[in-house]
C-alpha cells in the first residue's frame, strides 16, 4: 500500500486501506495476549497513518486529521512512541500544506516531545525537515537553516546498526534532499536568494530518484521549476515544469496539482515569453476543474 501510494498517489487504494483498518479495529474490540495486542495496535497505527496520508493526498482534509489522531492513539496504545510522533508529524505536514505553519510548529513540538528516548537519529532528522518547512513558510530563514543543519547532522550520524522501523524505510537520502529543496523553495518566496539552494538540493534529490516513487519525483520537479522561476531562469523552469506535467496525468495526488498551482503563479512574470505563455496555457488545460464550479482555478 505504501509503495502504491508513493508511486500513484492516495486516491486509488484509499478505500482498501480504510477497509483493512476497520477489520483491525474489529479485532481490537476483543482482548488478546499482550504481545498480539501490541502488534494489532501497531498494524492499526500503520494503516491509520496511511489512510490519513492518502486522504490528505486527495484533499479530504478533515478525514485525514481524524485518521492521524487515530494513528497517534493506536501507536501509544501499542507502546510505540516514535510512531505516535511520526503520526503527529504527518498532521504537521498537512498544516504547512494548508497554509497554517503556526499549527504545524505546535504539532511538531508535540511530535518531538512525545517520541520518547528510543527514536532513531534518522527519524529525528525527518521530524526536523518538517519543522524547517514550517519555519520557511513563515519566512524564518535563520531558524530554518539551523533546523535543516540539525536534520543533516542527525541523518549522517545514523550508523544503520539498528534497522529502521518499516514506516521509516521510505525516508532516504533523496527524501532529505527533497525536503531541503522544498524548504528553500518555500523560503525563496521571502528571500529570493534561497532559490539557488533549492535548485542545488532538488538536483541532488532527482539524481537519486530511481525507486519508482513517482509522486516524490513530481514534487522535486516542481520545487526545481519554482526555484528556477524565482532565480530568473525561465528556460530551465520551463523544462522542469514540463517534466512534472508529463508525469502528473497518471497520478491521483491532488497535492501535486496544488503545488503546480503555486508554481503557476510564478509564471505570470514571464508570460510575454512565447514558451512560458504556451506552458501557462498547457497548465490551464491540464488542471482539474474545481468541483461544483465552472472555470479553472489557475488565475494570474
Amino acid at each position: 500500500f505504501r509503495a502504491w501510494d508513493a508511486a500513484r498517489g492516495g486516491g486509488l487504494q484509499r478505500k482498501a486501506v480504510v477497509g483493512q483498518l476497520n477489520e483491525v479495529g474489529g479485532m481490537l474490540a476483543y482482548r488478546h495476549p499482550d504481545h498480539l495486542q501490541r502488534r494489532l495496535w501497531g498494524v492499526a497505527a500503520n494503516l491509520a497513518v496511511l489512510a490519513g496520508w492518502m486522504s490528505h493526498d486527495v484533499g479530504l482534509e478533515p478525514t485525514a486529521q481524524k485518521y492521524f489522531v487515530i494513528a497517534a492513539h493506536a501507536a501509544r496504545e501499542g507502546g510505540d512512541r516514535p510512531r505516535a510522533g511520526e503520526a503527529l508529524s504527518r498532521a504537521a505536514r498537512q498544516m504547512v500544506h494548508l497554509g497554517r505553519p503556526d499549527d504545524a510548529l505546535d504539532l511538531m513540538k508535540l511530535a518531538q516531545s512525545g517520541s520518547g528516548e528510543q527514536v532513531l537519529p534518522r527519524t529525528k532528522a525527518m521530524l526536523y525537515t518538517i519543522e524547517a518547512w514550517a519555519q520557511a513558510s513563515m519566512g524564518k530563514g535563520q531558524a530554518m537553516r539551523r533546523t535543516l543543519g540539525q536534520a543533516e547532522d542527525l541523518f549522517v550520524s545514523d550508523k544503520g546498526d539498528v534497522p529502521p522501523p518499516s514506516w521509516m524505510q521510505t525516508f532516504k537520502e533523496e527524501d532529505l534532499y527533497g525536503m531541503q529543496a522544498l524548504a528553500y523553495r518555500t523560503l525563496a518566496e521571502h528571500e529570493p536568494g534561497a532559490a539557488a539552494h533549492a535548485q542545488h538540493y532538488a538536483e541532488k534529490a532527482l539524481a537519486l530518484r530511481v525507486d519508482g516513487r513517482q509522486r516524490s519525483k513530481i514534487f522535486d520537479f516542481l520545487s526545481m521549476a519554482s526555484a528556477c522561476f524565482i532565480a530568473d531562469d525561465p528556460e530551465q523552469a520551463d523544462r522542469y515544469a514540463r517534466l512534472a506535467l508529463v508525469s502528473m496525468g497518471s497520478n491521483s495526488s491532488h497535492r501535486t496539482w496544488d503545488r503546480l498551482r503555486q508554481m503557476y503563479r510564478l509564471t505570470a512574470e514571464y508570460s510575454s515569453y512565447p514558451k512560458i505563455n504556451e506552458l501557462r496555457e498547457e497548465i490551464r488545460m491540464a488542471l482539474p476543474k474545481p468541483k461544483g464550479r465552472g472555470g479553472n482555478s489557475a488565475r494570474a
